[in-house]
């Protein structure tokens, strides 16, 4: 949500696309497959190995987005690299020095 209201926003980098999806899959997958899971197991007294796997998935993917969170992978979507275009054909050569100034 965070990215939302900055100048960096949510869908510059595709690492940064991707794991915004992945999050929300993770999550909902996760809740909607635990659901039925626990009430059977609370239901029967019996643990299911569907209560192992799930949360396991989600493990495995959470860590999968750290590391791309750590990573950096791939590079700027289109919508990113018309926006650092656009910003570095804004800046002004300042009156007092030949180079672009930020």
């Amino acid at each position: 949500m965070l990215a939302l209201g900055t100048p960096w926003g949510l869908a510059r980098h595709r690492r940064v696309w991707t794991t915004f999806w992945l999050i929300l899959i993770t999550t909902g997958l996760s809740i909607f497959s635990l659901c039925p899971g626990i009430d059977a197991a609370a239901a029967d007294g019996t643990v299911d190995i569907y209560l192992v796997i799930a949360p396991s998935v989600a493990t495995g993917t959470c860590l999968f987005i750290t590391a791309i969170s750590i990573l950096k992978p791939w590079g700027l979507t289109r919508r990113g690299r018309r926006l650092r275009f656009s910003a570095s054909s804004a800046k002004s050569v300042d009156a007092r020095s030949p180079r672009q100034t930020a």
